[in-house]
């Protein structure tokens, strides 16, 4: 195979470019011959240049549908193209794309709030008129009775990013639903999620509105990407056009499965890792999001990993990288991975904790033995990450949810123990030194049904039901008064923050600077004195202003408060 460098091509040059007089095509092709461009039944030559294939063509070509064909017969659609359906990819015309922008203000915290958007809407429950499409989320005003739903719930509660899961166009594995890990395109969006799915204009625009819209409001939006693998490779696009650098092998030539899902993409090949860099840019100048969550992230390199969030950070300085680094892979040696054992040469990126996870979450269920243990994870300095690295979640889409999981392990409690459990781990998550990483639904006992791997089961199971919100809504106001203490007080993400714990009985009593925070983990009600008067900001009813020289704890909570 030909053995090229960063030197040998330029990604900026790729692809489709529209004129109203003429139409330039460039292609990135290594090991081809020959190529042709297709359009409407007709082929044309291209000319070749170096690993470069290129043509141009007169007349306006706007709207026109095309793809690649190989000397062998083999055809691929365009990579780079804005827009391609099934067979064919599209010339748009890039000044038709919605450039405005909106600025969401200042960011204090970071508090990011995982949904998908079939599951946001998709539920009878839910009033607005975007059933399972991006425009849902721009839908202001509705409510259930008098409580607020859909965006302007959002907004209500405090979150500072919204995560959505996967949207770049996917696969449903023979199934109805599907959360969206089966990646087909890196380069365009589902089309399931676009309300005028006949123009292709709108798979750049309506996104483009719903995240001005969120900006308006004042919450950022981060894409889940999935980098690590495709869901077909015989029909990949991009491994057809690179023929053989796209996807790693083993020694006998086998593609490499270490995703668990087939094959590997290849990110540390040059063309690779810049490719998947400029489309994280292409994400931000064309909808202008905020963040990016890597699935299976330990998959890709830290090298490319690091370019990614060094060049999206020359864009927007308050960008966000983060994904999953679990150490993974059939091929790449584990000292190259973009995996927590890492953490240290990827100092700009964060990280989900499973460390943190499954620590919060065994105190929580009774296991008082691992105090140092949850020291460390409410500190944020642990598991091979510092603080500011730290993902904090006890739930995601992954899993049960945790009402569920209390329900599933914890049967034999009364309900009313199981759901002060949920509220102490959301609780906790949000006074956790890192980043607070909340699923959508948690904050009202979401719940799934008590399946735990949901990702190909239908909406019954994996909507957001509206209704539970309305009948939970002191457990939504507790959740939108942590978020507000967040912002508040800096203590929770300042470097210069002075962290210390202290055992009480069955409690564990944790400083930040001049604020002290006693948690409860245990049946028994407990109350705390030390001869000072405490002015006490946070309680298990959620947002307080009084003053106490003792300080009541019950059962499975906290209180936050200071001297």
């Amino acid at each position: 195979m030909v053995d090229y460098s960063l030197n040998d091509f330029d990604i900026n040059i790729l692809g489709s470019f529209y004129e109203k007089d003429k139409t330039i095509f460039r292609v990135f092709a290594p090991e081809t011959k020959k190529l042709s461009l297709v359009i409407n039944n007709k082929e044309y030559l291209m000319h070749q240049r170096d690993y470069y294939f290129e043509i141009g063509l007169g007349g306006n070509l706007e709207g026109i549908k095309y793809y690649y064909l190989d000397e062998d017969g083999v055809s691929f659609k365009d990579p780079f193209a804005y827009y391609s359906d099934e067979k064919y990819s599209y010339v748009l015309d890039p000044s038709k794309f919605i450039s405005e922008k909106l600025n969401p203000g200042k960011l204090k915290d970071i508090v990011i709030y995982e949904t998908s958007v079939r599951d946001f809407s998709c539920d009878e429950s839910y009033p607005g008129k975007y059933k399972r499409k991006f425009l849902a989320l721009t839908e202001k005003g509705l409510k259930i009775g008098e409580k607020a739903v859909g965006l302007d719930y959002l907004k209500q509660i405090g979150i500072t990013h919204l995560q959505l899961m996967p949207v770049l166009d996917f696969d449903l594995d023979k199934a109805d639903y599907n959360w969206g890990y089966n990646p087909l395109a890196f380069n365009y969006v589902k089309k399931d999620y676009v309300v005028e799915d006949n123009n292709p204009y709108a798979y750049i625009n309506e996104l483009r509105k719903t995240v001005n819209v969120l900006h308006e409001n004042g919450i950022r939006v981060n894409l889940d990407v999935v980098f690590n693998h495709v869901y077909n490779n015989v029909k990949c696009d991009l491994d057809k056009m690179l023929k053989g650098h796209f996807l790693r092998t083993m020694s006998d030539g086998s593609l490499a499965a270490g995703s668990l899902c087939g094959n590997e993409i290849k990110s540390e090949d040059p063309f690779v890792r810049e490719y998947l860099v400029e489309m994280t840019r292409r994400y931000i100048r064309l909808f202008d999001i905020d963040g990016i969550r890597i699935d299976q992230m330990g998959i890709l390199d830290y090298e490319t990993v690091n370019k990614i969030d060094e060049e999206t950070k020359k864009i927007k300085r308050d960008f966000i990288v983060y994904g999953e680094g679990w150490n993974m892979g059939d091929v790449l040696s584990e000292e190259k991975r973009a995996a927590i054992i890492n953490a240290d040469k990827m100092l700009g990126v964060a990280m989900f904790n499973d460390y943190y996870r499954d620590v919060i979450i065994n105190y929580i269920s009774g296991n008082d033995a691992i105090r140092n243990d949850v020291k460390n994870a409410l500190s944020g300095n642990c598991n091979h990450m510092n603080y500011s690295q730290s993902i904090n979640y006890v739930e995601c889409h992954d899993n049960n949810t945790f009402f569920d999981r209390m329900i599933r392990y914890k049967h034999e409690d009364p309900i009313w123990v199981n759901v002060r459990r949920c509220k102490l781990a959301l609780a906790l998550v949000m006074v956790s030194r890192g980043l607070a990483f909340i699923h959508s639904g948690q904050e009202f006992l979401r719940t799934k049904n008590l399946v735990e791997n949901s990702y190909n089961a239908d909406e019954t199971i994996n909507k957001i039901d509206w209704n539970r919100r309305v009948e939970n809504d002191e457990f939504c106001k507790y959740f939108m008064e942590l978020s507000q203490i967040r912002k508040q007080n800096p203590v929770f993400i300042s470097s210069n923050t002075d962290v210390r714990f202290e055992d009480y009985y069955d409690c564990i009593i944790y400083r930040l600077d001049d604020m002290m925070i006693i948690i409860n983990p245990c049946k028994w009600d407990h109350t705390y004195q030390d001869g000072n008067n405490y002015h006490v900001i946070f309680d298990i009813n959620g947002k307080a202003d009084y003053n106490s020289d003792i300080l009541s704890i019950p059962a499975y909570s906290l209180i936050i408060c200071r001297p």
